[in-house]
C-alpha cells in the first residue's frame, strides 16, 4: 500500500519537474527536446524515476538580408546631343529671265487684220484709177479671198491699191477691185453674231455715228432694218459686207428703244433661204441741235 503512494507521488514529481523544465525552457528561449523518463526499480522494488535528459543543440540560421520594398531607380545614359545640320539659306538677289524676243519680220500667208480704220500704203504710189469698183473688207477676209472672187492676183491687188504688206488689211478697208459689177456669191447660212451695238446696251449718245457691226450669213447684199421708238424705220443696202455706220442724229433723232434686223440677199435683191438676224436693241439718248455759227 505504502509502495503505490511512493510510486504515485514520484509520478507527480516528474510530471511537474518536466512542466518546470518546459517553463524554464520557455522563459531562457532554449532549445530543449523532451526529456524520456521513464520510472525504474531498484533491487528493492523501490521504484525510481530516471530522467533522461538530452542536451538540446541551438542552431543558428543563415543570416538573409531582407527584401528591399522601395525599388531602386536605374539611371539612364545622358542623351547625346549632336549639333543640327546647317541649311543654307536662299540667297536674296533676284535671278534675271531671259526675255524672249518676238520676231516681227515674220510673213504670214492670209494674216487677218486688225480692227483699225488706217491702211497701210505704199510712199510714191498711185491707186489704179481705171478700177472703179469698191470691195470693203470684212472679218476673215484675205487678199487670196478677194482676189479668186474678183478673178485677179494679190500681186495686182497690191500694186492697185498701193499696200504696203499683202498680208496685212484691216475691216472696213476700202480696195479696188476690177470688173463692173459685182460677183455673184454663193450664200451659206452661218450662226448670227451682233457685235456692235451690243444687244441690250444702253450707252448709245445722241449725237455722234453708230456703226453696225456684225457675223452671219455670206451673201451678195446685207439689209439692215431699224425700227424707231415712234413705229417708222430707217433702211440701209449694202454690198458684200457686214458693216454700216450712219450719222445719229440725221437718221436716228428720237430717244428711245431702237430694235434692228439684218436680212441676207442674193444678187437679184431677194432674201436667200436664211433667218434673217435679229432683233437687237438698244436705247439712245435725245439728239442735241449743235448751234450754228452766225
Amino acid at each position: 500500500m505504502i509502495n503505490q503512494h511512493v510510486m504515485r507521488l514520484l509520478r507527480h514529481t516528474w510530471l511537474f519537474a518536466v512542466i518546470g523544465l518546459a517553463w524554464l525552457t520557455s522563459a531562457c528561449n532554449l532549445p530543449l527536446e523532451a526529456p524520456n523518463a521513464r520510472p525504474t526499480a531498484n533491487a528493492s522494488g523501490t521504484a525510481i524515476a530516471q530522467v533522461s535528459t538530452a542536451t538540446a543543440t541551438e542552431t543558428i540560421p543563415p543570416n538573409t538580408p531582407l527584401a528591399t520594398l522601395t525599388p531602386s531607380k536605374t539611371l539612364r545614359p545622358p542623351p547625346t546631343f549632336e549639333p543640327p545640320t546647317p541649311t543654307q539659306l536662299a540667297t536674296m538677289t533676284p535671278t534675271v529671265a531671259p526675255t524672249a524676243t518676238l520676231d516681227l519680220s515674220v510673213s504670214i500667208p492670209n494674216l487677218n487684220g486688225a480692227e483699225t480704220a488706217t491702211p497701210t500704203s505704199e510712199v510714191g504710189c498711185e491707186p489704179r484709177k481705171e478700177w472703179k469698183l469698191r470691195y470693203t473688207v470684212v472679218r476673215d477676209d484675205a487678199l487670196s479671198k478677194i482676189a479668186d472672187l474678183y478673178g485677179t492676183t494679190v500681186d495686182e491687188l497690191v500694186k492697185a491699191n498701193c499696200l504696203k504688206d499683202k498680208n496685212m488689211i484691216v475691216i472696213g478697208q476700202e480696195l479696188r477691185v476690177p470688173g463692173t459689177a459685182q460677183p455673184v456669191v454663193p450664200y451659206k447660212c452661218e450662226q448670227w453674231e451682233v457685235l456692235t451695238p451690243l444687244n441690250g446696251t444702253q450707252a448709245i449718245p445722241g449725237n455722234g455715228s453708230l456703226t453696225f457691226n456684225w457675223r452671219g450669213p455670206r451673201a451678195a447684199h446685207n439689209l439692215i432694218r431699224i425700227f424707231r421708238p415712234d413705229g417708222s424705220k430707217v433702211e440701209f443696202v449694202l454690198d458684200l459686207r457686214q458693216n454700216e455706220t450712219i450719222d445719229l442724229a440725221e437718221h436716228l433723232p428720237q430717244q428711245g428703244w431702237y430694235s434692228w434686223y439684218v436680212y441676207p440677199l442674193d444678187a437679184n435683191y431677194a432674201q436667200i433661204p436664211c433667218q434673217e438676224g435679229g432683233p437687237w436693241t438698244f436705247l439712245k439718248a435725245q439728239a442735241v441741235e449743235e448751234p450754228t455759227l452766225p
